[in-house]
């Protein structure tokens, strides 16, 4: 049989264990990378990133639409002269 190697234990000693109980009411461990675990704080910064971001996507828009509106005005203005 194979020796685990040094990077095999990192892998190994970076898991989060879950308890659980299997068909015979023993208790089990279930081991999940912690890469695969994410915080609810990470989430919500994350949402308010992606919110704060759209809002400037909106207030551009905004923007953008006014500028429009103007440049219109100009070129009607310069044809009619």
């Amino acid at each position: 049989m194979m020796e685990p190697q040094n990077t095999d234990l990192s892998v190994v000693s970076r898991t989060s264990v879950g308890l659980m109980h299997n068909e015979e009411g023993r208790e089990t461990f279930q081991r999940r990378p912690v890469g695969l675990t994410i915080t609810v704080e990470k989430i919500d910064l994350a949402l308010a990133d992606v919110q704060a971001k759209i809002e400037l996507l909106r207030r551009d828009k905004i923007n953008l639409g006014l500028v429009r509106v103007q440049l219109a005005a100009m070129e009607t203005k310069w044809r009619a002269e």
